[in-house]
């Protein structure tokens, strides 16, 4: 007699190559989703271009902690003198910006008053910053 062996299919699945697939292509998806940004609005930027302004000395305006004023050399100004010591200095260079050094305690409305004197002899305002807040 002869034994016979029955072949039996199993019917059980092998999961583990299938979490590899599945692993592998996570990866995938989420490296190329890091690589291909798209922006929020697709503008067009036009080129830049040469302005001698741009490496104009500004002229400097100072308010100290103890609301003193102060236009490049021009030291112990007040608020009523700061627009004509300001076109006194445009008369010396015209296209010059203007860039605000205000002290971090004083009142935002000074701050403001002297952007708006700056604004109405018609000149770029900028108003600067402590470099080590930037890094």
């Amino acid at each position: 007699m002869a034994i016979r062996t029955r072949h039996r299919t199993s019917s059980e699945f092998g999961l583990s190559a299938m979490t590899d697939i599945i692993f592998m292509l996570l990866i995938f998806f989420i490296l190329t989703s890091t690589i291909s940004t798209e922006p929020i609005l697709k503008v067009v930027l036009p080129k830049g271009v040469e302005d001698s302004r741009l490496a104009e000395k500004p002229i400097n305006i100072y308010l100290n902690a103890a609301g003193e004023y102060a236009i490049n050399d021009l030291k112990n100004l007040t608020i009523e003198s700061l627009p004509s010591a300001l076109e006194a200095e445009l008369k010396k260079n015209p296209i010059a910006p203007v860039s605000i050094h205000a002290d971090k305690t004083v009142i935002y409305e000074k701050v403001m008053e002297m952007v708006s004197i700056a604004n109405r002899a018609g000149v770029r305002v900028v108003l600067a910053l402590d470099r080590d807040i930037l890094k």
